[in-house]
């Protein structure tokens, strides 16, 4: 179940440039070219950073054309999960990785005019 928060579609369309909160650690930020991506900012548990302080850090969840405002909430739930845990979400992500064969078939595909 994804968390709702203060944004909606309609503003992650039409929001100027900066960083917007959703709630939860979720932003979508939006660069002055109109350019827009959403981080996540989570703090692992037990790791510390250089000062000794809790390790905080953000990470990209991908463009906002491509990921839509609930996709980028259960993202941001998962990662906050595995940072709950302990778990760096940099580190162990679950990710995608094509098998030979489906990578075959694309590049076989994507050929074919030529």
């Amino acid at each position: 179940m994804a968390l709702s928060g203060k944004l909606t579609k309609k503003l992650v369309e039409n929001l100027g440039a900066g960083r917007h909160g959703d709630g939860n650690g979720l932003y979508l930020v939006v660069d002055p070219t109109g350019a827009r991506r959403w981080i996540v900012r989570v703090v692992v548990k037990g790791q510390k950073n250089r000062n000794g302080g809790p390790l905080r850090t953000d990470f990209g969840l991908g463009s906002a054309e491509l990921v839509s405002l609930p996709q980028a909430r259960e993202r941001a739930l998962e990662y906050r999960r595995m940072a709950k845990q302990g778990l760096n979400p940099r580190f162990n992500a679950q990710r995608e990785v094509p098998s030979f064969e489906q990578v075959a078939q694309q590049v076989h595909i994507d050929r074919m005019p030529t």
